[in-house]
């Protein structure tokens, strides 16, 4: 196995120069994620059929050659099931990373199912076993073992391997500009989260919870996701979910109450305690028009589950249409996302929130003539 160590910024300039006339790249990352919000970068793998390097992060000051090998157009970088290698990046200010074809996305588009992992798209196609033995290996420890070069070398080389493979495998010529444009949506996602505080809609069953609830809910999340930016601490390392459930609910009013909370550590309340109790009193002072609503226009609204079968079916509908398999075409979180534009926001507080991905970029114009178009939102639509 060949390969070549980057450990310089001279190094790293000369290979990111020499490679601006690929017409590939293939792109992996190893990181930590354990405790932390953000993932850890602990090596970078690049290979455009010719000199394969493995990056170190930890000796790297000087990241803008690799941003514009990142970013330019002629060079398309392959990336697989890349969202975290993505947030890797974005942790050394890496985020224009374009055009991006992820072959997760493209396995998807050739028919060998959804959510393919690497390891059996590697054994599938090339008909080679992945060695996962140094996967959770600590790749922030120096120095890395021959091992664990080697391993993530593979990845790379083999991710290389595949591309050919997988393109000769898509049945509609319309498929490759098609994962194009959606690499360009991925990294446009990271520039339309949502705000702070909404984050409480993206709670798994909110819809289910009175406004009262929900106002303690929009309270905690938003102070939750401040306080694990601020510490760069996972979210459920903060405060769970189910905790957050709890205490809408419950809405203690002292620390004794708060100690009756099911799954709050003792750790957390004497962490938290004084801050919990100070969310819980200023959302019973507001009044119930100040509290969000469980619905909107709900004389116009058939219902949750309902509507949502509705939003699949429309899905469907533009699937066979188009020829886009329904899973491409849409998923859970983005058939919420639009349920929650239309119908869980005043439409004041819809201004506020990023256009919904059923409305923007390639997935417009395929989905528009199928989705159901709320009376209230048409003249945004």
């Amino acid at each position: 196995m060949s390969y070549r160590m980057i450990t310089d910024n001279l190094q790293l300039a000369e290979f990111c120069q020499s490679s601006l006339c690929a017409p590939f790249l293939a792109v992996d990352t190893e990181f930590v994620r354990i405790n932390t919000l953000l993932p850890k970068l602990g090596l970078i793998q690049l290979y455009a059929g010719a000199d394969l390097v493995l990056v170190d992060p930890l000796t790297i000051t000087d990241w803008q050659p690799l941003a514009e090998l990142l970013a330019a157009p002629s060079v398309v970088k392959l990336l697989h099931s890349c969202n975290e290698d993505l947030e890797a990046f974005a942790s050394v200010g890496l985020v224009q990373i374009q055009p991006l074809l992820d072959t997760q996305l493209a396995a998807e588009l050739a028919g060998m199912g959804s959510s393919l992992g690497y390891a059996k798209m590697v054994e599938q196609l090339l008909g080679k076993q992945v060695d996962k033995t140094e996967s959770r290996t600590d790749w922030l420890a120096r120095p890395l073992a021959q091992t664990q070069l080697e391993y993530a070398a593979f990845d790379v080389l083999y991710l290389f391997q595949l591309k050919d493979l997988l393109l000769a495998k898509l049945p509609d010529p319309k498929f490759l500009p098609l994962l194009l444009a959606e690499g360009g949506q991925m990294i446009n996602r990271r520039q339309h989260q949502l705000p702070v505080s909404f984050k409480y809609l993206e709670m798994k069953n909110s819809w289910q919870c009175p406004p009262r609830e929900l106002a303690v809910l929009r309270a905690l999340t938003s102070w939750r996701a401040g306080y694990a930016t601020q510490k760069d601490t996972a979210l459920g390392l903060v405060l769970k979910d189910a905790v957050m459930y709890e205490l809408a609910k419950r809405r203690p009013v002292t620390l004794e109450g708060l100690a009756q909370i099911q799954d709050l550590h003792p750790r957390e309340l004497r962490r938290h305690g004084a801050v919990l109790l100070e969310i819980i009193a200023e959302t019973k002072l507001l009044s119930a028009e100040q509290c969000p609503q469980t619905f909107y226009h709900q004389s116009d609204f058939a219902g949750f589950k309902q509507v949502q079968q509705e939003l699949t079916d429309a899905v469907e509908q533009a699937a066979n249409a188009s020829g886009i398999p329904a899973g491409f075409l849409s998923v859970k979180r983005q058939l919420n996302e639009y349920l929650n534009w239309c119908w869980r926001v005043s439409d004041t507080e819809r201004a506020q929130l990023p256009t919904p991905e059923y409305l923007r970029g390639w997935r417009r114009d395929i989905l528009l003539p199928y989705l159901p178009k709320p009376a209230h939102v048409a003249a945004l639509i």
